[in-house]
C-alpha cells in the first residue's frame, strides 16, 4: 500500500515537472512569414500573399534571395494559411509577421471583416504595422527589394522610425486602427505605400515658381515620388477612413500638417517661399512641436466650433535671399509670415477632411465626451455626421529659437545683389 502511494506521488510530480513540450514546434520545421498582403480575389474570395524568409546557412553570407512570395485564394486569411501548408515543406507561421498590406480595392469595401480574425489571432501581434497599397498588395511584396537590409522585417522597423522623424506618413498599428474604427469620436488614418513603377521627369517641377516649389515639394502620394535608383517603393501619405471604408488620401505635405494638429510632429524640414522675394528665393526651416496642441470643441451653438491652437518652434536652415532675418525686426516679420502660412495650410487640410473625405481622422470628436453623461448618449449624438458642418478655427504660435551656426546672414557672395540691411 505504501509502495503504491509512493509510486503515485512520484508519477504526480513527474507530470508536473516534465510536461509542456507536447505542443512545441521546432524552428527548422517552420516557415516564418515576414509580411502579408490582402487583395480582392474572385467573388467572396480573398487573395492572401505571404512573404516567407528563406533559411540561410549558419555563418554564410548567402548570395540568393532572402525571401519568397506566394499567393493563395481562400475564403479567409487563416484558410489561406492552411492551404499554404499543402505545397510548402515547412509549416507557415505568422509569429514573426511585421506588416500586413491591404489593397486599395479591398479597403474601399471595408476592413472590419479582415481585422476581426487578425485581432483574435494568437500569432498576430497588436503592434503589427498595417498599410494600404495603392494597387495590388501582391505586386508590392514582389517588387519590394530592400537594398541595405536583408529581411523586410528589419526594413520596416527602420522605415517606421523614419516616419516618426519626418512625419510624411503614419505609424498605423493593428491595435490603433481597430480602436479608431470602433470609436464614436475619431476615424482611422492608415499609412499608404505603392510601387514606384516609372522614372519621373523633373521638367514640370523645374518649370514651377519658387513659391509653387515650396508649396508642392512634398505633395506626393505613394508611387509618385520622383527618384532614380534604390528600392522601387514609396511610403508617403495616409489613407483616411469613414467607418471601416476607405474615404481618400492625404499626400505627404498634407500629412505633416495633420501631424501638427495631432501633436505627433517631432521635427521636420519645411520649405517656404521668401516673404520678400517669393518668386526668386526660398527659406528652409526645421520645425518641431513646442508643446501639445490645445484643442477645444464647443457644442453649445447651432453647429460645433473647433478651436485649435498650435505652438511650434523653428530653426533656420537656409536663407537664399541673403535677407538678415536674424535681426529683431526682420525676425518678427518672418515669424508672422510663417505663422500665417502654417495656419492657412493646416486649415486647408482640415477643410479637406471635412468636405472631401468627411472623416475626423484627427479625433476632434474625442473632445466632445465631456458633454454626455453616458457612452450611448455620445454614440447617439453621431459625431461623424456633425463633423463636416463644424466651424474650424486655427491659431499658430511659432518661435524661431535657433539660427543654425550663423547669427547673421550676409549676401555679399550673391552676384548682382546689394547687401541687405
Amino acid at each position: 500500500m505504501v509502495k503504491n502511494l509512493l509510486l503515485a506521488i512520484i508519477l504526480s510530480f513527474s507530470l508536473i515537472f516534465f510536461t509542456g513540450c507536447w505542443g512545441s514546434r521546432e524552428p527548422d520545421e517552420l516557415s516564418f512569414v515576414l509580411s502579408m498582403g490582402l487583395d480582392k480575389g474572385r467573388e467572396g474570395i480573398v487573395q492572401v500573399s505571404f512573404q516567407e524568409a528563406i533559411p540561410q546557412d549558419l555563418g554564410g553570407e548567402g548570395d540568393g534571395e532572402a525571401t519568397t512570395v506566394i499567393a493563395i485564394e481562400s475564403a479567409s486569411i487563416f484558410g489561406a494559411l492552411q492551404l499554404g501548408n499543402t505545397f510548402t515543406t515547412r509549416e507557415l507561421t505568422l509569429i514573426h509577421n511585421r506588416i500586413i498590406i491591404i489593397s486599395e480595392e479591398l479597403a474601399k469595401e471595408g476592413l472590419e471583416k479582415y481585422l476581426n480574425p487578425l485581432i483574435r489571432s494568437r500569432e498576430i501581434r497588436r503592434n503589427t504595422f498595417i498599410a494600404i497599397a495603392r494597387g495590388s498588395a501582391y505586386d508590392f511584396l514582389k517588387n519590394n527589394k530592400p537594398i541595405l537590409e536583408k529581411y523586410v522585417s528589419r526594413q520596416f522597423e527602420l522605415i517606421l522610425k523614419n516616419i516618426a522623424l519626418d512625419g510624411f506618413s503614419v505609424n498605423s498599428t493593428l491595435s490603433e486602427i481597430t480602436q479608431s474604427i470602433k470609436s464614436p469620436g475619431r476615424e482611422a488614418a492608415i499609412a499608404i505605400l505603392a510601387v514606384n513603377k516609372e522614372e519621373k521627369d523633373s521638367t514640370a517641377q523645374e518649370e514651377r515658381s519658387n513659391a509653387e516649389k515650396a508649396l508642392y515639394e512634398e505633395s506626393y502620394l505613394a508611387g509618385e515620388v520622383p527618384h532614380q535608383g534604390g528600392n522601387k517603393i514609396d511610403i508617403i501619405g495616409l489613407a483616411a477612413f469613414r467607418g471601416d471604408k476607405l474615404a481618400g488620401f492625404l499626400n505627404g505635405s498634407e500629412t505633416r500638417y495633420y501631424h501638427m494638429v495631432t501633436g505627433k510632429l517631432n521635427s521636420s524640414i519645411f520649405t517656404f517661399a521668401d516673404p520678400e522675394k517669393p518668386e526668386e528665393y526660398m527659406i528652409v526651416m526645421k520645425i518641431k512641436k513646442g508643446r501639445n496642441p490645445a484643442i477645444k470643441v464647443d457644442l453649445s451653438g447651432e453647429k460645433p466650433v473647433i478651436q485649435t491652437d498650435l505652438v511650434l518652434e523653428g530653426e533656420i536652415m537656409s536663407i537664399q535671399s541673403g535677407v538678415n532675418y536674424e535681426l529683431a525686426e526682420d525676425a518678427a516679420e518672418l515669424q508672422t509670415y510663417l505663422e500665417e502660412t502654417i495656419t492657412r495650410e493646416v486649415t486647408k487640410v482640415l477643410k479637406k477632411t471635412q468636405e472631401e473625405l468627411q472623416s475626423d481622422i484627427v479625433g476632434f470628436g474625442d473632445y466632445t465626451r465631456q458633454y454626455f453623461w453616458t457612452w450611448q448618449d455620445w454614440v447617439d449624438y453621431n459625431w461623424p455626421e456633425k463633423y463636416p458642418e463644424a466651424e474650424i478655427q486655427v491659431r499658430t504660435q511659432l518661435a524661431v529659437r535657433r539660427t543654425g551656426l550663423m547669427t547673421r546672414t550676409e549676401n555679399e557672395n550673391i552676384p548682382g545683389q546689394e547687401r541687405v540691411r
